[in-house]
């Protein structure tokens, strides 16, 4: 990977300093108006609190426990235990986090800033990844469109999905220079990281045939490219086998799709983090979205199904400037994401799943030809994620 010259340094992390801050201040600010954790109901956000430590936490770290964030700060802390949902949630972005919080650090602000690291990185290997298509220019505005994106806030969020862009982003760009160790490395780093992982392997298999010359005579000579494939689905498999065997949760159903999926991909414990999730062809789970906004809406309902279809659209416009390899990729993802259902809330999560396919918006870069379309769809991005991330504050939205 070639150096960045100072400016476009200075540019990247400019643009993750400004979102850390900004992401910051919006939960900071509005967390009064909904104090949820002890820490806020007891401290007040202004004037400073003489535990001047205590105060920065409050600040800074408490408006920020909400959702997924809850149970990675119980991870962290009391380990996973099977049959209780933690099993849920993939292992390296807790193991990462663990040493800061062994050093003493606060658990929360430990998985905060392994991931906002991961943010910061994660802008870097964006940015070349889409320069590897893009003119500079066009590729600063992929990473605009990818960072403001209204869901993106959950990049500064103690999630994990910085550390899961940042490993995909890194497998996509070793695939592109056939660099096929890295590929297999990074691919397995992300199938720790979120299940949706495995999918690096789809892509892979493509550069895969491409470098084999589209012929069977050529795997052989291609083998190492091929063996990368097996990667995410072994990572996938490594902590199955850890939650199985040593954790005793359960044991692989091949009774039915549904059991299979929850035994080996997810965990069985999942119904206790969203209960009624399940899989369903895509066209079946939106029928049951639409549904819900008609009959019921909620705004989360609302959300996902506005954001979904618009991804979908932004997907549409990127097609043609994408590399087969990134369409199926993120064909997959898509197709997964609009394939989860739940009993209360017919999707969950949608857009957030959705940012996962990070190509789209390299292609979307290449698509917006005009320079007022890309400033005015950043502006109202914006706009858009500042708006859920109260939301986020307030509890109304699950992200």
């Amino acid at each position: 990977m070639r150096k960045f010259s100072r400016p476009i340094l200075f540019q990247l992390l400019g643009a993750w300093l400004f979102l850390r801050c900004l992401t910051s201040l919006v939960v900071a600010a509005f967390s009064p108006l909904y104090p949820l954790t002890p820490l806020e109901k007891r401290i007040a956000l202004w004037p400073p609190a003489p535990d001047i430590l205590a105060w920065l936490n409050r600040v800074l770290v408490a408006p920020w426990l909400r959702w997924d964030a809850v149970w990675f700060t119980r991870i962290l802390v009391r380990g996973y235990r099977p049959w209780d949902g933690t099993t849920s949630f993939l292992p390296l972005f807790p193991w990462l986090s663990w040493p800061l919080y062994r050093l003493g650090l606060d658990p929360t602000f430990s998985l905060l800033l392994t991931s906002s690291l991961a943010a910061m990185l994660l802008f870097l290997v964006f940015y070349r990844l889409a320069s590897l298509d893009l003119p500079p220019a066009s590729a600063w505005t992929a990473l605009l469109l990818f960072a403001t994106f209204p869901l993106a806030f959950i990049l500064f969020a103690p999630y994990s999905e910085s550390l899961f862009l940042l490993w995909a982003a890194a497998a996509l760009y070793s695939m592109r220079g056939r660099h096929w160790g890295l590929a297999a490395l990074f691919s397995f780093l992300a199938a720790i990281t979120r299940q949706q992982g495995l999918f690096l392997a789809l892509p892979l298999a493509w550069w895969a045939w491409e470098a084999s010359g589209r012929s069977l005579g050529g795997v052989k000579r291609t083998w190492r490219a091929w063996a990368a494939t097996l990667a995410a689905p072994a990572g996938l498999a490594a902590w199955a086998i850890y939650r199985i065997a040593v954790l005793h949760e359960g044991r692989l159903d091949f009774s039915n799709p549904q059991g299979l999926i929850y035994s080996a991909l997810l965990s069985p414990s999942a119904s206790i983090v969203v209960k009624g999730q399940a899989f369903a062809w895509p066209w079946n789970a939106f029928a049951v979205a639409v549904s819900k906004a008609i009959h019921t809406p909620e705004i989360n309902v609302f959300v996902n199904l506005t954001l979904g279809v618009l991804f979908v659209a932004a997907f549409a416009a990127a097609w043609k400037h994408l590399h087969i390899a990134e369409r199926i990729y993120s064909l997959a993802i898509i197709l997964v994401s609009f394939s989860v259902t739940t009993g209360d809330y017919a999707y969950i999560s949608l857009p957030r799943h959705l940012l996962l396919a990070l190509p789209v918006f390299i292609g979307l870069a290449a698509a917006l030809k005009k320079s007022w379309q890309r400033k005015t769809l950043i502006a109202i991005q914006i706009i858009g994620a500042m708006f859920l991330l109260v939301l986020y504050v307030f509890i109304q939205l699950i992200p």
